[in-house]
């Protein structure tokens, strides 16, 4: 194998769950790659003409930083940002697509003129939102995507997008990343997101576990440290590649190791050493575009599978402790109650 060149990336939500830990891999991972900071501690996200403006100003310094590299080095662009989970509205589904224009836009201004460089752009997707109500017992990268929630839909709206983009641009290599269920520290918990830390939560406040999904609904989640290594190494062996791949730009990320919401509440229970939760399973509309059983094998670029990755048992126990500090510091917000 090609031992990669220096490399600089400019991860694009580098203040979320992924983002955070990819810019964290980067650093203890790629050989001699590192991370840039834009040059705006945050970007307007709500209000498209300024954001418009702080993408363009920050991918011009990006690709002068790029060029006035004095050793050489290729550049990176990775998509780990996006509002919309299910239940979001189609408007803010829309302007989060809006969005991955723009940087695409402003990717074609000021960095496609940097012949000397090779250049990567990575979009982090969702694989429970791509493939849906995909029939295949065990879904890989040739699985047919059958989104059935708004969500899905726009995720794969976002990768036809970066397709039809990379298809007029062979010069850049473009790769797509389907995510399955993130779970880990750090989580966004102002979102209606993530069952691990709703039902850490519920324990913590000793609430009901309020449960929209039928208890032997079938998941894969993966810890967001494991998955962001995952990545790393998988965007470090498409750099080093003499030129851009051709053939399929997707690849599933994934722990695949299934496992029933039931089992997740099962190990929580005996994880918090209290008496025995109070689950409340009540359908919902949100419900209806879950689909019931999601399991995934990647069949590219396995090698990944090596890389050390965190169990279960001590991925919820991280994740509880996580919860309970914030408890204690009076900054755990009491779990939401949908509707």
């Amino acid at each position: 194998m090609t031992s990669p060149r220096r490399a600089l990336y400019w991860i694009v939500g580098s203040g979320g769950l992924l983002g955070s830990r990819l810019r964290a891999a980067i650093s203890r991972d790629a050989s001699g790659s590192q991370c840039w900071v834009p040059p705006f501690k945050k970007f307007s996200w709500n209000a498209p003409g300024q954001l418009q403006e702080e993408f363009a100003e920050s991918a011009r310094q990006f690709g002068r930083v790029v060029r006035e590299c004095p050793d050489g080095c290729d550049w990176g662009v990775v998509w780990a940002a996006g509002a919309g989970v299910i239940g979001t509205s189609e408007q803010v589904f829309a302007a989060e697509t809006d969005t991955l224009q723009v940087l695409l836009n402003v990717v074609d201004a000021h960095l496609l003129n940097t012949p000397a460089a090779s250049g990567l752009i990575f979009l982090s997707s969702s694989a429970g939102g791509v493939y849906g109500n995909c029939p295949d017992q065990t879904i890989t990268e040739h699985s047919e995507c059958r989104p059935i929630s708004p969500y899905g839909a726009n995720k794969q709206k976002q990768e036809e997008l970066l397709n039809a983009w990379a298809d007029d641009r062979p010069q850049v290599t473009c790769r797509i990343g389907r995510i399955s269920n993130l779970y880990g520290t750090g989580q966004n918990l102002s979102k209606p997101q993530g069952l691990m830390s709703h039902i850490s939560k519920c324990l913590i406040w000793q609430r009901p576990i309020h449960i929209y999904v039928p208890l032997d609904t079938i998941r894969d989640y993966v810890h967001v440290d494991d998955c962001a290594r995952q990545i790393v190494s998988c965007l470090s062996d498409w750099m080093a590649a003499s030129e851009p791949k051709r053939g399929s730009r997707v690849k599933i990320f994934a722990a695949e190791q299934p496992m029933s919401v039931a089992e997740i509440v099962g190990a929580f229970t005996r994880l918090a050493s209290r008496r025995r939760p109070r689950v409340i399973c009540a359908p919902s509309a949100l419900g209806l575009q879950q689909p019931r059983r999601l399991l995934f094998r990647s069949v590219v670029a396995p090698c990944v599978k090596a890389l050390p990755s965190t169990t279960l048992q001590v991925g919820l126990h991280q994740l509880h402790q996580y919860q309970l500090a914030l408890y204690h510091q009076g900054r755990l917000a009491p779990p939401q109650i949908k509707t």
